[in-house]
Order: structure tokens, then C-alpha cells, then sequence
């Protein structure tokens, strides 16, 4: 069930090199190119992936170790909750942008 725990170290790894700088970036202060001007709603984006982040070693580090089956099963489910999390954070950015520009409708 766990796979090999190489794979899971480099998924994790890239995951971490890829999402997680991007994420404290932005909840330092940067604001990327894409997101400049009157869209307010920079930070929600920012937890979204924080959240989406802390999916990967949910899944990734009980699979490494090598865990009971149960505790695998444990931290996906949790993982889950941090996928509805991020879906929260994109909505509340998108009204919040919304609300700002109200030519944004598509």
C-alpha cells in the first residue's frame, strides 16, 4: 500500500521546492505579477496553498515511514479536510474580488 518511499521523498521534496515559497511569499508581502492591482484578495490565495501544501506530507511521510494501514487512511482523510480548506480560501478570494470589480464577471 505504501509504495516506495523514494518516490514519496521526491514528490514531497519538489512539492515543497515548488508550492511552499510561493505560499510565505505572498504572506510576507510579495504580490505576484498576475495578482497586482485592485484585487485585494492576495493572502486568501496564499492560505489556499498553504493548505493544498500541507496535503503533500500528510500523505507523503506516513507512506515513508511505512505506517499501519489505519494511520495512512487517518492523515488522507485529514488531508482532505485541508482540500476543502483551500476551496474555501479560492472561493472567499474570487467574491473578494469580486467585490472590487464587478466588470470581473465571466
Amino acid at each position: 500500500m505504501n509504495g516506495n518511499p523514494l518516490h514519496h521523498g521526491i514528490a514531497l521534496a519538489a512539492g515543497t521546492l515548488l508550492v511552499l515559497p510561493l505560499a510565505l511569499a505572498v504572506l510576507n508581502g510579495w504580490t505576484p505579477r498576475g495578482l497586482r492591482g485592485p484585487r485585494p484578495a492576495v493572502r486568501p490565495y496564499a492560505w489556499a496553498l498553504l493548505s493544498l501544501y500541507a496535503v503533500m506530507p500528510l500523505n507523503a511521510v506516513p507512506r515513508m515511514i511505512d505506517a499501519p494501514s489505519g494511520v495512512v487512511m487517518a492523515c488522507t482523510g485529514l488531508g482532505f479536510g485541508f482540500v476543502v480548506v483551500a476551496a474555501t480560501c479560492f472561493l472567499h478570494a474570487e467574491r473578494a474580488s469580486r467585490r472590487v470589480n464587478p466588470r470581473a464577471e465571466s
